[in-house]
């Protein structure tokens, strides 16, 4: 029985092989069953119970370079630690790591749905897509809900703004390994009070940095925040794609009076994230810049005469929202025989103390409360994403918000380049979308 059981383990594996062989755009990841050197991060110790022994599983994990064990060493240790220790706890149980591009054609997203219509055997019991792609993948039927299904102790302490990243149309269909989004950081030789609002920013004679590029022609996390902070919405009440003239117009507005006033500028529109703006924002000195988390978290201990602050709103009544990203693992498989042990897998990335490794490594914000608290103690910082977090929602991924975040990207660069008003560009970019 022995001989036969070890038989039964080689074909399937050789036939594993060869359906992945088939599948190109993937990167192979070359794993060691007991690497030289431990890597200089904590070993994770998921709590799982031990699944049975009596039928040998191989499960298929598709993920990205930046979360593998090809990813940079803090991080690349960590998952193939993780990955060593999930086996460990559960013998007859091994994992096959495949690598896909982040977007675009070979992404995950992508070979969800060609590998689905073409060969459905080579699909993945688990993987991580980006969170902007949810709503696809669940619409699509591609993923699986976790309703019922994932650890209730889990579900339980997500932290609301992870729920939120990971839910779609109620279902919970989705979960972060962290947390990431942006703020401001502001000059207090400059701004003797927090600037909370736009007229605060305008009655300084000092620079605002933002990344005005765009993603890929859409439009940026600082204006989206501006304008999901002044009460915009980009639905109407039957879920058709819409733009809030009169809130655009006031975005809008500001830039433009910022603008006739120095305090920003077209170069804006060279800034593709607050990567591009931070050097400016160090040298000059400016005013106020906006920063991400990760950012602010790897800069903050050589920051000088810099607080933190909301990013600015309109006026007193609004609310200051900010703008979610991350990853998240999704459940793929429809075979129930499987499910047991891919939720396994994706639980063990989830322990406690696992989420409090990842968002030390990758100064993100954790998606458990537990691991929150244990990270954030009673810094002021922490005490104050925790409240942004409380208004935090994911960047709009419905169908048809891609051609909107184009619409309204195109209208803050002809204001930044003083082709435009205010009123012009958020009435050219009402009718583009009426067309």
């Amino acid at each position: 029985m022995g001989i036969i059981a070890v038989l039964f383990s080689a074909c399937q594996q050789a036939t594993s092989n060869a359906e992945i062989a088939t599948t190109p755009a993937t990167i192979p990841v070359t794993r060691t069953s007991q690497p030289s050197q431990t890597p200089s991060v904590i070993t994770p110790t998921p709590i799982v119970e031990p699944l049975t022994e009596s039928q040998p599983t191989t499960l298929t994990f598709w993920t990205v370079e930046p979360i593998s064990s090809l990813a940079e060493e803090e991080i690349g240790g960590f998952v193939e630690n993780n990955l060593r220790q999930f086996e460990r706890d559960n013998p007859g149980v091994s994992v096959e790591l495949q690598v896909k591009k982040t977007t675009g054609k070979g992404g995950v997203l992508d070979f969800l749905r060609t590998a689905g219509q073409v060969a459905p055997a080579i699909l993945p019991d688990v993987a991580i897509i980006n969170a902007v792609d949810l709503y696809q993948a669940q619409t699509e039927g591609l993923v699986q809900s976790l309703d019922g299904r994932l650890d209730r102790s889990i579900v339980q302490d997500l932290l609301p703004a992870a729920r939120r990243m990971g839910t779609v149309d109620g279902t919970l269909v989705g979960v972060p390994l962290g947390l990431e989004m942006e703020h401001t950081v502001y000059n207090t030789l400059v701004f003797t009070d927090t600037p909370i609002l736009w007229t605060d920013i305008l009655s300084k004679n000092s620079r605002y940095l933002f990344p005005a590029k765009g993603n890929n022609g859409v439009v940026n996390d600082a204006t989206l925040a501006q304008y999901f902070s002044a009460g915009g919405v980009f639905q109407d009440d039957e879920g058709n794609p819409k733009i809030d003239e009169p809130v655009l117009r006031n975005v809008l507005t500001f830039y433009q009076q910022a603008s006739e006033q120095g305090i920003i500028d077209a170069s804006l529109l060279e800034a593709a994230t607050t990567e591009d703006v931070w050097p400016y924002y160090l040298e000059i000195p400016a005013g106020l810049s906006q920063v991400s988390v990760k950012q602010f978290l790897t800069e903050r201990d050589g920051l000088i005469d810099s607080d933190f602050a909301a990013v600015p709103i309109s006026n007193a009544t609004a609310t200051p929202v900010s703008v979610m990203h991350g990853w998240v693992f999704v459940l793929v498989t429809d075979d129930v025989n499987r499910q047991a042990a891919a939720l396994k897998l994706i639980e063990s990335f989830m322990s406690t103390r696992n989420n409090v490794t990842w968002n030390n490594i990758n100064n993100s914000i954790p998606i458990r409360d537990s691991a929150f608290q244990q990270i954030s103690g009673d810094d002021p910082y922490w005490i104050f994403l925790g409240e942004q977090l409380n208004t935090a929602r994911p960047e709009p991924r419905f169908t048809g918000y891609d051609r909107i975040g184009r619409i309204i990207q195109q209208a803050v660069e002809q204001v930044l380049r003083g082709e435009a008003t205010a009123d012009e560009a958020a009435a050219t970019a009402v009718d583009a979308l009426a067309q």
